[in-house]
């Protein structure tokens, strides 16, 4: 006779077996981060532990410089095979590759091995085998016991570059499909390099970056690597993008979509791909990472950007533009009334013109503007903007060939010290011993890709103390949350 088990006892067995099997499973540790070069320590550490790795290589670029002393990301894996951290590459360079293609790419990478040790220049070309997504899909890759057409322990790390370069007629497929076969090979790491200097669409970068990580469902712990803030340049190319991005921020500063150099490109992501990786629990890989990890969750910030939507903050921009063409044309716009005993419910507002080049006028009301008055505060900054005297003054015929930007400053609070701010984050207010105040706006630090000191250097000298004036004792610094938007003039 059949007898059924118990309640309690077949919960309890359901419950062990899930257990069993799932602490069978591999977790994988993706790393994402913006420059390749940082994933050379990553695979560095996994290969001494767990002795030289097949690295898959997913990405346009070969990576493999041998000649530099420095590691960044155009020889981070030249360096991992000369070293015997990396005994094998399987670079795929894009999804259909015809031999003319596959040609081309060998020719670049010889071309990149010609000043090389001929020993080192050979290890290198036989560690290399190029392939693109077909063949990929008839390898097997294994594990330490030697299952599969690649001995032992694999990583894989993927270059957002890919879908760049000969990605198939529609990219996102592309992107799925090597989501998918990288969950299917359960690595134990797995980095991925966003590379904004290698995308010359911020909208579709930033779209595939998400739909990566919304469609990885994959046990994984996520971690983030940021670079500095004021990153400096590491190559050619990098240095092509930021003229780029300079000459259109239209294009490529857009406030939903930028590209931006280092930690600011993290700290401007946008809202839902931030919201997809908080909701996937992201760790920080480094101490900058951590700032920037931070200002995702920060509260108050999330409600500034509630108050004030890319909508609003365009609708500002308009009326500040408005505003220009009703002045020259006579108009005349008087200062709003400023409410300075109920901070926490005030705003500060700025309104600044420039181009390309340099800014060509500017006005700020650093607090004490109620949100029913910011319309009226927005004109009167507008005004006073195109008649600053500190540039000759704007004409009319310049307007369409000027950006706007528009800066909401949330409420300010006294700093611990003077390097008690995130850049980009937070404008500044440098109070003298004379109580004189001077302010500086958090976007400057975003446009012009500034280090903390050299934020803190340009507030000092606007203030009449110097660039090392920031330096001195007597000194009260006061910063403010700052959400910002810039928008072409026409």
């Amino acid at each position: 006779m059949k007898k059924n088990i118990p309640a309690p006892i077949l919960i309890l067995l359901i419950f062990l077996f899930t257990f069993s099997f799932n602490s069978c499973r591999k977790t994988t540790q993706i790393h994402l981060h913006d420059r390749h070069g940082h994933s050379y320590d990553l695979v560095k550490n996994y290969a001494e532990h767990h002795g030289a790795v097949n690295l898959i290589l997913l990405d346009y670029h070969h990576d493999i410089r041998p000649e530099y002393e420095v590691i960044n990301s155009v020889d981070w894996v030249g360096k991992l095979v000369e070293e015997d951290y990396v005994k094998k590459v399987i670079w795929l360079s894009g999804k259909k590759l015809l031999l003319p293609n596959r040609n081309a790419r060998m020719a670049w990478l010889e071309r990149s091995l010609k000043n090389t040790y001929p020993d080192t220049a050979d290890k290198m070309r036989n560690a290399v085998q190029l392939v693109d997504w077909y063949d990929l899909q008839e390898l097997k890759f294994g594990d330490a016991r030697g299952a599969g057409d690649f001995a032992g322990p694999f990583v894989i790390t993927l270059d957002f570059d890919v879908f760049t370069k000969d990605p198939g007629k529609v990219p996102e497929d592309f992107v799925d499909e090597l989501g998918r076969w990288i969950q299917k090979q359960k690595p134990e790491l797995l980095t991925l390099a966003f590379s904004a200097a290698y995308q010359p669409e911020p909208e579709k970068a930033w779209s595939w970056l998400k739909q990566f990580t919304e469609h990885y469902n994959s046990k994984a712990s996520w971690f983030l690597e940021a670079d500095s803030f004021g990153e400096k340049i590491e190559s050619l190319d990098e240095t092509r993008a930021r003229e780029e991005w300079k000459n259109n921020p239209q294009k490529f500063s857009k406030a939903e979509a930028p590209l931006y150099p280092g930690a600011y490109l993290w700290q401007n992501a946008p809202a839902d791909f931030v919201g997809e990786l908080l909701n996937k629990k992201i760790s920080a890989g480094n101490e900058v990472a951590s700032e920037i990890i931070s200002c995702w969750q920060n509260k108050k910030l999330a409600e500034l950007k509630r108050d004030f939507p890319f909508s609003k903050m365009h609708a500002l921009c308009t009326t500040a533009r408005e505003a220009a063409n009703q002045f020259f044309a006579g108009a005349d716009f008087p200062v709003p009334l400023q409410n300075t005993k109920c901070p926490e419910e005030t705003y500060g507002v700025a309104v600044r013109f420039r181009n390309a080049e340099e800014d060509r006028g500017c006005l700020s009301l650093y607090e004490g503007v109620n949100e029913a008055d910011l319309e009226q505060a927005v004109q009167f900054c507008a005004k006073e903007a195109l008649v600053d005297p500190r540039y000759t003054h704007i004409r009319p015929e310049e307007l369409a060939d000027l950006y706007t930007n528009i800066s909401v400053f949330g409420m300010w609070e006294e700093m611990s010290s003077c390097y008690d701010f995130v850049p980009g984050l937070h404008s500044l207010i440098l109070e003298d011993e004379a109580g004189e105040k001077t302010l500086l706006q958090a976007t400057i630090a975003l446009e012009r890709n500034y280090t903390r000191e050299e934020f803190l250097a340009r507030l000092s000298n606007k203030a009449g103390l110097g660039f090392d004036g920031w330096k001195k004792n007597a000194l009260h610094f006061y910063r403010a949350q700052t959400i910002t938007y810039t928008d072409l003039y026409k």
